[in-house]
This record gives structure tokens, C-alpha cells and sequence, in this order.
């Protein structure tokens, strides 16, 4: 066969049989993305599974708890409010000077 030049390639046009270690090398890479792949899959499976179980805790938690009625969470609130409005901050203060004493 002649030499022909390919147009875009710019170079000869390999022979099938010079192709096959391409082939080779882009099976194993292949394989090596399947792999990843599969272990990609795994992976997400389990982190759903997790995801799943965490939302089953949750909801078991906020049974638990009862319904939160509006009511009581605003009578909550007001009580913190009032300790709040009774309480006093006080800093800066230094009380390791035994002279002070």
C-alpha cells in the first residue's frame, strides 16, 4: 500500500495492526475507570444509606420530644426573656489582688 499523508493527522495513517497497543493501554485505563467507577457507586450507596438512617434518628427524636405546640414555646420564650431582663453582667473585674481585700 502506499504512503498516503492524512489530511488532518499530517502524518501517515497507522496500519490496524500498529493500533493494537492503543487498544491495549485505553482497555486497562477503562478498566481502571470502571473500577473507579464501581467504587465511586459503593461509596455514594453507602453515604445514602447513612443519610437514610441519620433522617430515621431525627424523626424517632422529634416523636419522642411530642409536638411542639406554639403555646408552650412562647411561654419558653417569655421565661427566658425574664431571667434575661433580671440578670446582670459584670467584667473586667479582677478579684486575685489580695491587697484589695
Amino acid at each position: 500500500m502506499e504512503e498516503e499523508e492524512h489530511e488532518v493527522y499530517g502524518g501517515e495513517i497507522p496500519e490496524v495492526g500498529e493500533m493494537d497497543g492503543d487498544m491495549d493501554m485505553m482497555t486497562a485505563a477503562d478498566d481502571d475507570a470502571a473500577k473507579e467507577l464501581d467504587e465511586m457507586k459503593k461509596r455514594l450507596k453507602e453515604i445514602e444509606d447513612e443519610a437514610a438512617a441519620l433522617r430515621e434518628m431525627q424523626a424517632k427524636v422529634e416523636k419522642d420530644m411530642g409536638p411542639q405546640d406554639p403555646a408552650t414555646m412562647a411561654a419558653d420564650q417569655a421565661g427566658k426573656e425574664e431571667v434575661d431582663a433580671r440578670s446582670v453582667f459584670v467584667g473586667n473585674v479582677s478579684i486575685c489582688d489580695e491587697t484589695a481585700r
